[in-house]
């Protein structure tokens, strides 16, 4: 009696061993995050989160046939879950060197550049990137892959948001000299923040210019990554009719001021 108690113990413990989270995740549970990073990534008029790498996204979901809502969350709160799993997704995401190997990787999704912005009657002045260092505080986004730029270059002066939209109304209030700001997601971002475009001018020197990519966390199993992939890669290849890729279709219709104006307005 003994020996059969023993065993059964042992085959429980293997049995939860087996199912633990340490094990491959498959495609039917996976939690798709992202954050708000417009034009990528952004919530519209309507709260429907929408943007370039969303409809990707939701493509890719619909070609590998997976039903899963889109959860909108600070990229601090995202990155640490999609580190931890199980089963997470997170995109638009810079694949920096830091972060390689903290996820499994699908992309690229789409490209990006962050500048300075300064206030519009601002007098300062660049000519390299320690010039900045000089120039008062400097609004950056927690998380973000050019605040950890900055900061590996030394810089001193930042000052971290939990949002773009946050470190725009720091500048624009004048509690800051500077934003690093994505150029792509201006218009969004200054009308999320209450800010007149006039208010603002962009320094002539591109910080960041990078590729956007989906991330998975490192237990999501290497066929679902490849599927993921696969399915990108054929948005990125099959044409329609009228010789246009849906890649193509929807990285056109997210460069259109006036499609951008109808989702936030």
């Amino acid at each position: 009696m003994r020996k059969k108690l023993i065993f059964f113990i042992a085959l429980l413990l293997i049995v939860a061993g087996c199912s633990g989270a340490g094990s491959p995740v498959g495609d039917e549970q996976l939690r798709v995050l992202t954050e708000d990073y417009p034009p990528f990534n952004f919530v519209d008029k309507d709260g429907v989160v929408t943007g370039q790498s969303t409809e990707i996204v939701q493509a890719i979901m619909n070609e590998v046939g997976l039903e899963s809502e889109i959860e909108l969350l600070a990229l601090a709160e995202a990155l640490e879950l999609a580190e931890k799993g199980p089963g997470v997704v997170l995109y638009s995401l810079n694949r920096t060197p830091e972060r390689e190997e903290l996820f499994k990787w699908v992309g690229p999704i789409g490209d990006y550049e962050q500048v300075f912005y300064a206030r519009a009657d601002s007098n300062f002045s660049y000519t390299e990137l320690d010039d900045a260092k000089k120039a008062g505080k400097i609004a950056v986004y927690t998380g973000d892959a050019g605040a950890h730029y900055l900061q590996a270059q030394g810089f001193k002066n930042l000052v971290e948001c939990e949002s773009d939209v946050e470190a725009l109304q720091k500048l624009a209030d004048g509690e800051v000299d500077l934003w690093l700001g994505n150029r792509a997601g201006l218009s969004i971002i200054a009308a999320q923040a209450g800010v007149d475009l006039s208010e603002l001018i962009k320094v002539p020197a591109i910080i960041i210019h990078a590729n956007l990519f989906i991330a998975f966390s490192k237990d999501v199993e290497d066929e679902v990554v490849q599927a993921w992939q696969e399915a990108l890669d054929r948005l990125k290849e099959e044409r329609d009719d009228d010789d246009k890729t849906l890649f193509e279709k929807v990285e056109a219709k997210y460069r259109d001021p006036a499609y951008i104006d109808e989702r936030i307005n």
